[in-house]
């Protein structure tokens, strides 16, 4: 039967030790009920933010086999001006036992390995050029996918149900981007609408089933083939046959936040 039982602080009143497991339980079992279903990957927060020195990782909460992974503090991160590509990753260890109870613990790392699917996730990535500092803001949806001296977040899995999604501020530009053509399709009214209120990351198959009808064609898509599509979409909406030419290497420029 449903039930919430909740234990009352009184002066001489005794706690029972089945009233307090279920204060413990209760915040976990609340997060598993509504997340039950969800992919590994980035659920709320995470923001990447440019500093003088290099980045900080703002608090935020990623999935990862089910688990909760909490950042309760801003976690700076220094970087190299190489003009290599570099991750942005959180590396998840196996769970321990500690002295107060279990441990599911990770780490931040930044380097130029490709991050390993089984224990690693991605938060962004970048090349950054002697110089120059990283640009954490964009100037527009064609900037997202700048190369150097910005951080690339598109490649990053956010948690979604049954399959991992795509950072919700790309969807969002877009459907600024688009809206801006007074479109009259109600495929890109109802998604636009969908995408200016979002608060996490849009269902894997809602924004499949509206790249497929947009574009006439059935296939699944990886974070950068959706971000393609979403591209292509704008473009033909637009009128427009090529792309604005995206930020190149410059030696020698200093980019600002």
């Amino acid at each position: 039967m449903f039930q919430n039982i909740y234990p009352v602080f009184e002066a001489k009143r005794l706690l029972k030790k089945d009233m307090l497991e279920n204060l413990r339980d209760f915040p976990r079992s609340l997060f598993y009920l509504q997340y039950q279903n969800y992919s590994d990957g980035i659920l709320t927060g995470c923001d990447i933010k440019g500093t003088a020195s290099g980045l900080m990782i703002l608090p935020g909460i990623v999935c990862y086999k089910g688990v909760p992974y909490f950042l309760d503090e801003p976690y700076p991160v220094s970087c190299k001006a190489e003009g290599k590509q570099v991750y942005i990753k959180v590396h998840f260890w196996d769970k321990a036992i500690g002295g107060s109870g279990e441990e599911f613990l990770s780490q931040i790392a930044v380097d130029e390995e490709e991050p390993d699917a089984e224990q690693e996730l991605e938060l962004g990535r970048f090349k950054l050029q002697s110089g120059a500092r990283l640009r954490t803001e964009y100037a527009g949806f064609y900037d997202y996918e700048t190369e150097y001296d910005t951080v690339n977040r598109i490649y990053s899995p956010y948690a979604a149900p049954d399959h991992p999604g795509i950072w919700p501020q790309i969807f969002k530009c877009f459907a600024e981007e688009l809206l801006k053509y007074r479109v009259t399709n109600p495929w890109d009214s109802a998604f636009c609408l969908n995408c200016l209120q979002l608060k996490e990351a849009m269902p894997y198959e809602a924004a499949r089933a509206y790249l497929n009808a947009k574009l006439k064609q059935d296939k699944e898509y990886t974070n950068m083939q959706a971000y393609s599509a979403l591209k292509k979409i704008l473009r033909e909406t637009g009128g427009r046959k090529g792309e604005p030419e995206r930020s190149q290497k410059k030696e020698g420029t200093l980019l600002m936040l």
